[in-house]
């Protein structure tokens, strides 16, 4: 059987074009921005969306999902390609590997930081190099990945950490697991496997605060009071001002979870300061999640929510996910 890439697009800068007025913004459909870019593979196309990803929402994640789910069961598709916006990218990445099952085909989302309109456009060469991992065999298993300026990275771990220039993503904690050499996939170590895996979902809203000095239980409570979960990027290990663990008591009292992160961009959050650190937080039952990031912890606990987990089953799950990085 002749086995198909499918191309999932769903717009961003490598599917954007300024118009008459410079402003630009995606318009290219899967077959136009193939022909753009001058990629000629054997590729079955499906334009999912096409927009920025700045403009996504919780629907859009869960739209690009089912595409991917559908792609995955078809038997003459090997592999899956996603061209995506960056501002975004990482999130949709992370929100795949939780929720696209034990499928062992590569799932690889690419993109660019200048759009075809360049003449040193990164488009072609990225989504060159996504096509190139995507027929890998040795990317198997490895759930959703984004290659990205030569580098492969794994959803769990990978950020944007540039505005512009053509190398802009990394993963702080473990680096690049690989690297695309011309034709070939130079695997440098192999990603944890997430479990567990959950129903593909509309995740449900979560609050994400980043803490600021002076930020205090007043403003958090402001900020945080119509949502169903909240997630806290707290100082260094996971601390907070002692005003922010009298709120953070009452959510948890009614039974809305808060996860604790870092605003640091290396290291795992750990319950080891009192007076309001975060030894404290974690005694009124606050959770935390180890290195993951604020925006995947969101992620993370907005599909939680949506599939009804318990408060135990939520702390087992952030176990799971986390506990490589808590030895």
């Amino acid at each position: 059987m002749f086995l198909l890439i499918q191309l999932i697009t769903t717009g961003g800068t490598i599917a954007s074009l300024p118009d008459e007025k410079g402003d630009v913004s995606a318009t290219l459909t899967g077959e136009t921005l193939l022909k753009h870019l001058g990629i000629k593979e054997n590729i079955h196309i499906n334009s999912a969306v096409t927009i920025g990803s700045y403009a996504f929402n919780y629907s859009t994640l869960y739209e690009v999902a089912l595409h991917v789910m559908d792609a995955l069961k078809k038997p003459d598709i090997s592999s899956v390609v996603i061209t995506h916006g960056t501002d975004t990218m990482e999130e949709t990445a992370f929100y795949l590997s939780l929720v696209t099952g034990e499928s062992s085909k590569p799932i690889i989302l690419t993109g660019a930081q200048l759009d075809p309109s360049y003449s040193y456009t990164d488009g072609p060469k990225n989504l060159q190099e996504a096509i190139i991992a995507a027929k890998s065999l040795a990317l198997k298993n490895f759930g959703p990945l984004i290659v990205f300026g030569g580098f492969i990275y794994p959803a769990r771990d990978v950020t944007k950490i540039d505005t512009h220039l053509l190398q802009g993503f990394d993963a702080p904690n473990t680096g690049a697991i690989g690297r695309i050499d011309l034709d070939e996939v130079i695997i440098h170590s192999t990603p944890e496997k997430l479990e567990p895996r959950f129903n593909p979902v509309i995740p449900t809203p979560v609050a994400l605060i980043r803490l600021g000095v002076g930020m205090t239980g007043d403003e958090l409570k402001r900020m945080v009071e119509t949502y169903e979960g909240v997630v806290i990027e707290g100082f260094g290990r996971g601390n907070a001002h002692p005003t922010i663990l009298p709120v953070v008591d009452k959510l948890v009292q009614r039974k809305v979870p808060v996860l604790i992160t870092s605003r640091c961009l290396r290291g795992s959050v750990k319950p080891i300061y009192g007076k309001g650190g975060g030894k404290d937080l974690e005694k009124v039952g606050a959770l935390f999640a180890g290195n993951l990031s604020g925006i995947k912890a969101r992620i993370l606990l907005g599909v939680m929510l949506a599939n009804n987990l318990s408060l135990d089953e939520m702390k087992q799950t952030i176990y799971l996910l986390t506990k490589p990085y808590t030895n």
